[in-house]
Parts: structure tokens; sequence; C-alpha cells
């Protein structure tokens, strides 16, 4: 059977949008492409969404061998995996809020622990490639934990395998979306209120983590599941 699983590719999608969380990055966004040209700025944006595509499927297609290699199996990688999922959604959930009283000097990404600097007036602009691939691409968008959970979905079924390639392909084009249109958003929402939102992709995080945590504990160890 080779067709599309709908239902994997929507919770796919929807957890892989909660994990990257591109709405709370937007302010990240800014900071690292301040001083470009709006054409510069897209082709960073395209640049950070292709790493994050490439080291995605890099990771569906490569990271079962890698596993392998080392004696990993995958029960032992989902556990690890929603472990360091959970950590991510605490650490988003608790991140603070600047105070108007303190200036920004630099954006905090807390889901792979990466600080993008507000740039200095009359600043050089980066290009788009020095910013685009590290560390927007990576670990900013593909981090350890969505690394780790594509990992895990390269050892299901063909059908689900393939929703994971159209879950990252589909996150990749919001991840686009949302990037060109970072300055208007960040401007009309602001950037305190943007941050706010790491709270609840937090939250939802958390969730996931919770759930494939206790499915791949049932995996190791079956008597858990009271049978």
């Amino acid at each position: 059977m080779t067709a599309l699983d709908t239902s994997a590719l929507v919770t796919m999608t929807v957890g892989l949008f909660a994990i990257t969380a591109p709405i709370a990055v937007l302010p990240l966004f800014v900071a690292a492409t301040a001083g470009q040209t709006q054409g510069d700025q897209r082709r960073t944006a395209l640049m950070a969404a292709a790493t994050y595509v490439v080291a995605g499927l890099l990771a569906l297609f490569i990271g079962n061998a890698a596993l392998g290699v080392f004696g990993v199996s995958i029960a032992a990688l989902r556990v690890a995996g929603m472990a360091v999922i959970g950590v991510i959604g605490w650490q988003m959930l608790n991140a603070p809020t600047p105070s108007e009283a303190t200036p920004v000097r630099s954006h905090h990404h807390r889901a792979s622990n990466t600080h993008v600097p507000v740039a200095a007036h009359n600043a050089v602009a980066p290009s788009p490639a020095s910013v685009g691939i590290l560390p927007l691409g990576f670990p900013i968008y593909a981090g350890p934990g969505v690394l780790s959970v594509i990992i895990a979905w390269g050892s299901v079924s063909r059908p689900v395998y393939l929703a994971a390639m159209a879950a990252i392909l589909a996150n990749a084009a919001v991840i686009v979306a949302l990037d060109f249109l970072a300055a208007p958003i960040t401007r009309v929402i602001g950037e305190k209120a943007l941050l706010i939102t790491e709270k609840i992709f937090g939250l939802l995080v958390v969730a996931i983590a919770v759930g494939g945590m206790a499915s791949a504990l049932v995996v190791l160890f079956p008597g858990l599941d009271g049978r």
C-alpha cells in the first residue's frame, strides 16, 4: 500500500508546526535579517526553509541506519526523543517575557538554546547564506526535538513514511510564508506579543511529549498497558 495516510499527515504537520513554532520565531528572523533588503530577507527565508527540509529528509532517510550502527532501538529513540521534546516544551512554557523597561539586546530561542543578537544601528547586513543556514535553518528550525521525531517517523510503514515527507514540506511552506511576512506581522502584533506565543506552543509541545512518551514506554515495557 502506497497511498498517503492523510490522518498521519495532519498529525505530523501539526506536530512539526508546534515544535518549530515558526510564529514565535518571527522576532528572531527579524533580528537576524536586520539591515537586509526585502529581496535578501526572502532569500534568507528560502535558505532557512531549504536547510530545514534537507536536515529533515536526511534524518528521515539516514537516521534509522545511524541508529542501527549504534545499536539504538526505535522504541528507545522514541523515549529519548520525547524526553528531549518535553524539556524543550517546558523551557518554551517558562520562557521569560521581556519587560518594557529592559531593552532587548538579543532574542533567545530556548528550544535550540540559540541567541540571536539585535543588530546595532548602521550595522552591516548579513548575507542570506550566513544567517539562513546557521542559525535559522539549523538549529532553530531543524533543532534536536524536530530531528529526533523525524528519525522515529522513518521507522514506520511506507504510507506514514510518505506522510512524514509531505509534513516536512508543508511545514517548510508555512515557515517561508510567515518569514516573508515577518516584518509587517511583527509591526502589527509586536515582538513581545509574538514571544508570548512561545508559551502557548510550549504547552502543546509538552502535551505531544507526554503522549509520545506514554506510547513509547508501553513498547519498551509491555506490562505497563495492564494486559
